[in-house]
């Protein structure tokens, strides 16, 4: 059984930021709890080297913000680059597959560039987002 503490499981919960929230939508509604434990198992992986589940924001993407990640790549300021970057272009993808074949649906995306791949799966609330070294 995992121990119920998220720092033993190698998951840290993201603190709030010092400035004020970028979403100006209600308070959230806590994470699935399945989520602690699929960060876990996605971040034992040893190619994998960071995990980030992001809430879909209503607005500018970037504004629903990280709701848990793993790994150094994805804390701090570089964090908050990816989330805004990956979730415009999520909606961009998702938006071109709706346009070609309106009963379509994205359902996930492989992005590699010469260091890194990223798989993001989508959902209708959140995004879930694993970086790994592809090579190894």
């Amino acid at each position: 059984m995992a121990s119920p503490d998220p720092i033993a499981n190698g998951v840290r919960p993201r603190a709030p930021p010092s400035s004020p929230p970028l979403s100006s939508t209600a308070p959230r509604a806590p994470p699935p709890p399945e989520i602690e434990s699929t960060l876990s198992r996605l971040s034992a992986y040893r190619n994998v080297r960071g995990v980030m589940v992001l809430a879909r924001s209503s607005g500018a993407p970037g504004s629903g913000g990280i709701v848990q990640s793993t790994g150094a790549v994805f804390e701090g300021e570089s964090g908050r680059r990816y989330a805004g970057s990956l979730e415009a272009v999520v909606n961009a993808t998702a938006g071109a597959v709706a346009t070609v074949d309106e009963g379509d649906e994205l359902k996930l995306m492989r992005i590699r560039t010469k260091r890194h791949e990223l798989i993001i799966t989508p959902d209708d609330r959140y995004l879930l987002v694993v970086l790994q070294d592809p090579g190894q």
